[in-house]
């Protein structure tokens, strides 16, 4: 029987969009709110590793620079 290990890890937003890039963690869905300036130089990470950072109601990569500077949720894979 092939078992799969989850862990939950209390860290901020940007170290665990940092451990997705390095393939520490396989994914990192944010599920509550969080603002462009915590998330945008790690998703920049994120992308430069191969990896995107995609919008959990439409699964569209997230943008930046927007008038209302509050993310949406999203999935780091």
């Amino acid at each position: 029987m092939n078992t799969k290990v989850v862990e939950q890890v209390s860290k901020g937003s940007s170290l665990k969009l940092c451990m997705v890039a390095e393939g520490e963690a396989d994914l990192y869905p944010r599920l509550s709110p969080t603002m462009e300036w915590d998330t945008a130089a790690a998703d920049a990470i994120v992308r430069e590793s191969g990896k995107m950072t995609y919008q959990f109601e439409n699964n569209q990569p997230v943008i930046y620079n927007k008038k209302n500077l509050l993310n949406p949720w999203f999935i780091v894979e």
